[in-house]
């Protein structure tokens, strides 16, 4: 194998951050889109959790947890000192934290808002007040700064905004309203209307084993 490959899902918010850290490392690499109802079995094989995203590095080794696929991009881009840009021996604590506090905390509380007919649709309004109060927190963070940590962006910013772009989305749909302030909206449609968010979601077809080879970033 002469590449790494990406397993993704064009609209699941792990594998956007992933495609996203991407982007920002200037790391190509070849991708293969998994039809979820229809998981290839190739991809089965490979990944433990069944989960998106996966990475399949040129040495056959496999990294499955988003998370360490952008520290792999940071460690593997040519970009001088991007790692240091990112994530410094300074913020690197505070970063994790917050990363974690979505992961097990704030996803928890959207997916059950979010799909509330495969939950508990009784519960939609308690677990949308209860995704609020994450909205609200990094509200504040994002009032005297632009940044999740700090003055500059970081990974937490990466792995956090689409996950956020998520909510709003679920909001739109169930008619929710003042689910937003102008803080963290405004640093939403930073990331949403950036000149590689195009490029970043980028519609491929399913991958199959007779597919020709898909790359990203899409050229």
């Amino acid at each position: 194998m002469t590449t790494d490959i990406l397993y993704s899902f064009r609209r699941c918010p792990y594998a956007i951050r992933v495609r996203w850290a991407l982007l920002i490392c200037e790391i190509k690499l070849e991708i293969r889109e998994v039809d979820l109802k229809n998981k290839p079995i190739e991809f089965i094989n490979k990944s433990s959790t069944k989960t998106v995203p996966i990475l399949l590095k040129k040495n056959n080794e496999v990294i499955e947890e988003s998370l360490d696929i952008i520290i792999w991009a940071l460690s593997e881009s040519k970009k001088k000192n991007i790692k240091n840009l990112y994530i410094s021996n300074s913020n690197e604590e505070k970063i994790l934290e917050i990363i974690s506090e979505n992961d097990h905390g704030f996803k928890y509380h959207l997916d059950r808002f979010k799909y509330s007919a495969r939950f508990n649709k009784n519960l939609e309004d308690y677990h949308f007040v209860e995704a609020k109060k994450f909205i609200r927190k990094w509200n504040k963070k994002l009032i005297n700064n632009k940044w999740l940590i700090g003055d500059k962006p970081s990974i937490a910013d990466w792995c956090i905004w689409p996950f956020v772009r998520q909510f709003r989305i679920a909001c739109e749909s169930q008619k929710k309203t003042s689910y937003f302030d102008d803080p963290i909206k405004e640093w939403l449609n930073y990331f949403e209307n950036h000149l590689h968010f195009k490029k970043l979601m980028h519609k491929y077809d399913p991958w199959k084993p007779s597919s020709n080879k898909d790359y990203f970033p899409f050229n």
